[in-house]
C-alpha cells in the first residue's frame, strides 16, 4: 500500500509553488465552468493550472484523476503541487507524469512510499540523467518499502521487470541496506530468502550473448590473418566473434546529475540523459584482447566492416548490435569511413539507438580521423537530443585529450596539404600551389608568375593526372573554408571561447584556419563570458586595440570572436577601422545588421509595441521553423517565443493573432504589440513582467530581434 512519507518542510515547500504558477488573467467564469458536470475536458491549459493551484477541491481531484500529462513548460511546479495538495490522489497524475518524462518529472516520486512507486523508480537506474539521481534518492528514502515491493521480482523470471529489480537490490545493497535485504526477503518466505541470498553471493550477472548468428559464421566473412602472416583457422574466428559478440557499452557514468531543490532556485536542477554525460564503449576483455593481439591488424579491420555490413544485411537486429560496438575494438581508418555515413543517416530512419551507438563507437576510438568524422555529423545536425548526444561524445572525447570541442575541431581541421609546400609535378615541369587571403589557390610556375590555373599537360608532360589533382584541391578547398567560416560563425553566436595562447599557436598557422581568423574581430572576454575588449589580429599576427595600438595578452586569457551587439559605441569605429584595412571578412561580424538595446531599453521588462505591421504570412514562416507559437485564448496564436542562452525565452505578442482553426479567416498583418524576455520553464501567461531584458544575452537577443526586424519588412 501506498502511502505519503514526507521530509520536514517538504510539502510546505511544494505547495509554495502555487503562488509561482502562471494562469493569466482569472475570467469569472472559471468557477462555474470547473464545477460543471461536463466542462473538465474542454478547460484552456491556463484553466487547467489554475484548476490544480488554487481551483475547487472537488473538480480539481476529478481532473487530475483523469488527465494523464499536461503540455505545459511548468510541469514541474503543476505536479509538485497537485501531490501536495491532494497526496495520495495525485499518486496517478504524478505517475503519469514521472513515467513520461523521468529526467524532467521524476521527483515527483520522492515523498510517495510504496509499491507503485518503487516498480516505477527501479527502471530508472539505468538512465543516464537526472532520473537515475532520483531513483537512488528515493531508494536510499525509502529502503524498506523498496525491499519489500522489488524482492519478489528480483527472485522471480528474467524479464526487464527483474532485471530493475535486480539493479534496486544491488543499489540497495551498496547503500549500507543489505542486511535490511536479507532481513525482509526471509520474512517473505524460503524461497525469496534463497534467490536473494544467491544473487548476494554472486554479484552481478556476467554478461553473456547468444551463440554468434548465422551471418557471422567464419565461412562467410573474409580470412583474417595471423599478425606472423597465415589466416587463422576457422575455429579460431569462430572464437573471435563469440567474443566480439560481447561488445557492449560501459555502465553509465558517475555521478547522477541533478539537484531535486538547489539552493534559491525556484526549479529542480535537471539534466535530460541526452545531454549527460555518455557512456563509452566498455574495454575488450582479456580473451577478446589475446585474440586481437595475434591478429594482422588491416586484415582484422576488413574482417569486422564485413561483420558491419552482414548485420546490416540481416535487416540490423537489435539483439545483434555489437556488430556496430566491434569496431570499437578492430576498426582503423577505413572503417570510421564507412560507419560515419550510417550513422548520420540513422536518426532519420528512427534508428537513434543505433546513432548512438555509432557516436560512443568514433568517441571511444578518439583517433584524428574518428574525431574528424564525429565533427562533421554534428556540424549537419540541426538540434534536438541526438545532437545533444553528439556534442556530449565530443566533449568527452575532447576532454580526454585536456582541450575544449572548440579546441578540439580547430585541431582536427584538415590542411589539404597547404601547410608544407606543395608540387604539382608534370614530369619536365613543376608547379607550385600556393592560396591567398581568401583561400583560393593559385599556381607558381618556375619564374615566379601566378597563374589562376596550371596550364593544362603537353604530350611530354608524363604525369598529367596533376592538373586534375589541382581541380579536385580547389574544390576540396573550398567546402573545407565553407564548413569552417560557419563553424567560426557558430563560435561567435555561441560564445564559444578559447585560450589566447592557441591563436599563435593553432589558428593562425593553419593555412585554412589562419586566413579567416585574420580577418574576424576578437574579444577578450571575463568572468560570465562578459566582454572586456576587443581586438584585431594584425598584420604581424600581434593583437591592436581599437586605437591600433599594439595589445599584450596572457596566454591564458579566454578569447572569442565578438557579436558586433556586445560592442555598443565601439562597433562603428571597428567597422570604420576594417573599411580602412579593405578587409573583407568571412563572414557578417562588423558590418552585421544589429538591434542594441540602450540602458533605459536593458533596464525595463519589456518593449513596448511598434514594430509593425507585419505580414501574417511572415509570423506563420517563424512559427514553422524554430520559434513557437502558443494560444492564449480565443482559439489564436497571440504569442511567439523562441530559447535564449541562459535559461530564457524572447516573447513576443501578437495582434490580433493567427486562427488556430482550419479553414478561418487569417488577417493580412499582424501588430507585434510587446516584447519580453521570460524563464523558459514558464508558460508565459502571467500579466506581470519580472525579468529585465538586460538579463538576456546581448548577442542572441540582437539575433532574434533581427529576425523580428525582418519579417516587418
Amino acid at each position: 500500500m501506498t502511502v505519503m512519507a514526507w521530509l520536514a518542510g517538504e510539502r510546505q515547500a511544494w505547495l509554495a509553488r502555487a503562488a509561482a504558477l502562471d494562469h493569466g488573467r482569472e475570467e469569472p467564469d472559471w468557477d462555474r465552468a470547473a464545477t460543471g458536470a461536463n466542462t473538465l475536458g474542454s478547460l484552456s491549459m491556463p484553466q487547467v493550472t489554475w484548476l490544480i493551484a488554487k481551483g475547487p477541491d472537488a473538480s480539481a481531484r476529478a481532473l487530475i484523476g483523469k488527465e494523464s500529462y499536461l503540455r505545459l513548460r511548468q510541469r514541474i511546479d503543476v505536479g509538485r503541487v497537485a501531490v501536495a495538495r491532494f497526496e495520495l490522489d495525485a499518486l496517478p497524475f504524478a505517475a503519469a507524469l514521472a513515467g513520461t518524462s523521468p529526467d524532467a518529472l521524476g521527483l515527483l516520486m520522492l515523498p510517495l512510499r510504496g509499491p507503485e512507486p518503487a516498480a516505477l523508480v527501479a527502471g530508472w537506474l539505468r538512465h543516464l540523467g537526472s532520473a537515475r539521481l532520483w531513483a537512488r534518492l528515493w531508494l536510499e528514502r525509502h529502503p524498506e518499502a523498496a525491499a519489500r515491493a522489488l524482492i519478489p521480482a528480483a527472485a522471480g523470471r528474467p524479464g526487464k521487470a527483474r532485471q530493475n529489480a535486480e539493479d534496486a537490490r544491488r543499489h540497495l545493497a551498496a547503500a549500507g541496506h543489505e542486511p535490511l535485504v536479507v532481513t525482509i526477503a526471509g520474512e517473505l518466505g524460503a524461497a525469496a530468502l534463497a534467490a536473494i541470498s544467491a544473487l548476494l553471493a554472486t554479484g552481478p550477472a556476467p554478461v553473456t550473448r547468444e551463440q554468434p548468428p548465422a551471418w557471422a559464421r567464419a565461412e562467410l566473412l573474409p580470412p583474417v590473418r595471423a599478425a606472423a602472416g597465415p589466416p587463422l583457422p576457422p575455429d579460431e574466428v569462430t572464437r573471435l566473434v563469440a567474443a566480439l559478440t560481447r561488445s557492449r557499452l560501459a555502465e553509465p557514468p558517475e555521478p547522477a546529475p541533478g539537484d531535486p531543490a538547489p539552493p534559491g532556485a525556484a526549479v529542480p536542477l535537471v539534466v535530460e540523459g541526452s545531454a549527460a554525460a555518455q557512456p563509452m564503449v566498455a574495454p575488450a576483455g582479456p580473451q577478446l584482447q589475446r585474440l586481437i593481439a595475434g591478429c594482422d591488424r588491416g586484415s582484422l579491420a576488413a574482417f569486422g566492416r564485413a561483420l558491419l555490413q552482414a548485420w546490416l544485411a540481416a535487416g540490423m537486429p537489435a539483439s545483434h548490435a555489437w556488430a556496430i560496438l566491434a569496431q570499437a575494438h578492430v576498426g582503423d581508418d577505413a572503417t570510421w569511413g564507412e560507419l560515419a555515413p550510417l550513422v548520420r543517416s540513422w536518426p532519420a530512419k528512427s534508428r537513434y539507438l543505433r546513432a548512438i551507438d555509432g557516436h560512443a563507437v568514433l568517441a571511444t576510438v578518439g583517433t584524428d580521423e574518428s574525431l574528424r568524422h564525429a565533427l562533421a555529423i554534428e556540424h549537419g545536425m540541426s538540434g534536438g537530443p541526438m545532437n545533444e548526444r553528439a556534442v556530449a561524445y565530443l566533449t568527452q572525447a575532447a576532454a580526454g585529450r585536456g582541450l575544449s570541442r572548440t579546441q578540439l575541431a580547430d585541431r582536427l581541421t584538415v590542411t589539404h596539404g597547404l601547410d608544407t609546400a606543395m608540387t604539382l609535378d608534370y614530369g619536365r615541369r613543376a608547379f607550385t600551389v600556393v592560396a591567398d587571403e581568401h583561400l583560393t589557390l593559385f599556381a607558381v610556375d618556375a619564374d615566379g608568375r601566378r597563374l589562376a590555373r596550371p596550364p593544362k599537360p603537353g604530350v611530354k608532360d608524363t604525369n598529367p593526372e596533376a592538373y586534375e589533382r589541382f581541380q579536385r584541391l580547389r574544390k576540396e578547398v573550398r567546402a573545407t573554408a565553407v564548413v569552417q567560416i560557419a563553424r567560426l560563425e557558430r563560435d561567435m553566436l555561441e560564445h564559444r571561447l578559447r585560450p589566447a595562447r592557441d591563436l599563435p599557436a593553432v589558428l593562425l598557422p593553419h593555412p585554412i584556419l589562419g586566413p579567416l581568423a585574420r580577418r574576424l574581430l576578437w574579444g577578450q572576454y571575463g568572468p560570465g563570458r562578459r566582454l572586456l575588449r576587443a581586438l584585431r589580429i594584425a598584420e604581424d599576427g600581434s593583437f591592436a586595440d581599437r586605437d591600433d595600438r599594439t595589445a599584450t595578452v596572457d596566454g591564458h586569457a579566454e578569447l572569442g570572436i565578438v557579436h558586433p551587439a556586445e560592442l555598443g559605441a565601439e562597433l562603428g569605429d571597428w567597422a570604420q577601422l576594417f573599411a580602412d584595412y579593405e578587409i573583407m571578412q568571412p563572414f557578417p561580424q562588423v558590418n552585421r545588421p544589429v538591434m542594441a538595446l540602450t540602458e533605459r531599453q536593458r533596464a525595463a521588462c519589456s518593449l513596448p509595441g511598434g514594430l509593425g505591421p507585419v505580414p501574417s504570412s511572415r509570423i506563420s514562416a517563424l512559427a514553422d521553423g524554430s520559434w513557437h507559437s502558443t494560444e492564449h485564448g480565443a482559439r489564436r496564436h497571440t504569442q511567439l517565443s523562441r530559447g535564449l542562452p541562459g535559461g530564457l525565452r524572447l516573447v513576443v505578442e501578437l495582434d490580433p493573432g493567427v486562427p488556430t482553426s482550419w479553414g478561418a479567416t487569417v488577417p493580412a498583418e499582424q501588430r507585434i504589440a510587446e516584447i519580453w524576455v521570460d524563464d523558459a520553464w514558464s508558460d508565459h501567461w502571467q500579466r506581470a513582467r519580472r525579468i529585465p531584458l538586460g538579463a538576456a544575452d546581448p548577442a542572441a537577443l540582437s539575433e532574434l530581434l533581427v529576425q523580428l526586424y525582418a519579417a516587418e519588412r
